[in-house]
């Protein structure tokens, strides 16, 4: 039974087209993934922006300013950088660099060396300029989704509004009200912004926006990989192919033969689902939140499920080796439709069965194996992994059983 296992193992590892794909395909696809949706994220975080202050007599005279300055800046020495503490406080929004007039600020902003300028008018506002060129490639970056520019300037613009709505009302109690300011609920108003929202998370760990369509490709993979149980199964049928003739006068026996196939087929379709998943993970950096073991044992999982529907549709009887293998690539491709795999509509499909018909979602193989990455990273429990890996576990044994059933009643009358 080794011997027969080893042979099926090359015989599945030197198949050209199983290589292309289970291997090379899903890598190709995933990174055009990457190169479509991998500055997503990057869109919404906020940029570091050169801002040129204007120094002069009306910005000493409001030392709020200053302060606001101060609490947004990263320095004066004009490095620009990504807007990110990385300790959860308050990002560096802007590098400023100090100029003497507001003539100064504006060549700075025509020769591109700051992005925006910050002044102080007589009345004590702040106000805020953005260079012509620094508006156009926020449009154009928002338009390709390429940067968080148009974020960043968009924060900052309500950083300046706050900050004069907030000096209007101060000045606005001390004419009219001064006793208010010895008020510690008003005080402790001023500047609140509870009108904003704030973003939160329900788990430890955030996961990426488009991780849905990496998995949706793993499900694919994985319904792909029935060939290669198709495969096996045929070598061990004398009326499928010329081994099978020859492995039917073989003394070993028909039921350690097909398990020889079974096993070979899971190692390769396993090897496959790992080597494309470890490649998602840190070729198209698509995180698992540090479950990555728990990833392994989904391959193992989906390789197991989906050997055992191959060894199904391969213990069909009557339908030509070829025939089976295009029934399991149709298979694939369409239950592959409603797992999400085509685009944002397949997304809005899926969710639309798992919503108003969810049997016909568990009874989607593709769906399953796509879920049980899902439940490794939006759950904080493994629950929801378990019982996923309870559905392909069922499924398994029922399609395992039947092909037994299939495969002990078959018989030749001729070769």
């Amino acid at each position: 039974m080794l011997q027969t296992l080893l042979v099926n193992l090359k015989l599945h590892l030197r198949e050209k087209s199983s290589l292309f794909w289970l291997f090379a395909f899903p890598i190709i696809l995933a990174t055009m993934f990457n190169g479509m949706f991998g500055n997503i994220a990057e869109s919404y975080e906020l940029h570091t922006i050169d801002v040129a202050v204007v120094d002069n007599d009306d910005w000493r005279a409001s030392p709020g300013a200053q302060t606001l300055v101060d609490g947004i800046s990263s320095g004066s020495d004009g490095d620009h950088e990504k807007a990110d503490s990385g300790d959860g406080a308050m990002p560096k929004l802007i590098t400023a660099t100090k100029t003497s007039s507001v003539q100064a600020a504006n060549q700075l902003l025509s020769d591109g060396k700051a992005q925006g300028a910050l002044s102080v008018d007589g009345e004590g506002k702040l106000q805020l300029a953005i260079s012509q060129a620094t508006q156009s490639s926020s449009v154009t970056d928002a338009m390709a989704s390429s940067s968080g520019l148009d974020i960043s300037l968009t924060v900052l613009g309500n950083i300046v509004d706050l900050y004069n709505r907030n000096t209007d009302v101060v000045v606005n109690a001390v004419q009219h009200n001064p006793s208010a300011l010895l008020d510690d609920a008003f005080t402790g108003s001023i500047g609140s912004s509870s009108g904003f929202t704030k973003e939160i998370q329900l788990t430890n760990f955030k996961p990426s926006s488009t991780a849905r369509y990496y998995y949706a490709l793993l499900g694919m993979v994985a319904m792909m990989a029935m060939n290669l149980a198709v495969n096996a199964v045929s070598m061990a049928q004398a009326n499928l192919s010329a081994l099978g003739i020859r492995r039917s006068v073989a003394p070993l026996p028909k039921l350690q033969q097909l398990l020889a196939g079974f096993l070979s087929s899971w190692i390769c379709s396993f090897l496959s689902l790992t080597v494309d998943m470890l490649y998602i993970r840190f070729g198209c950096q698509i995180s698992l939140g540090g479950r990555e073991w728990a990833g392994l044992c989904a391959c193992l999982m989906a390789s197991f499920a989906t050997s055992a529907f191959g060894t199904l549709i391969g213990a069909l009887p009557g339908i030509p080796a070829g025939a089976k293998q295009g029934l399991c690539t149709a298979l694939a491709c369409i239950l592959s439709l409603f797992s999400g795999l085509y685009g944002s509509f397949a997304m809005a499909l899926s969710d639309q069965i798992a919503q108003h018909a969810p049997i016909l979602s568990t009874l989607n193989p593709a769906q399953q194996v796509t879920n049980l990455f899902y439940d490794i990273l939006y759950y904080d429990s493994f629950r929801p992994f378990l019982t996923t890996v309870g559905v392909l576990a069922a499924m398994s044994l029922v399609c395992l059983a039947v092909a037994t059933v299939l495969l002990r009643r078959q018989r030749y009358e001729h070769l």
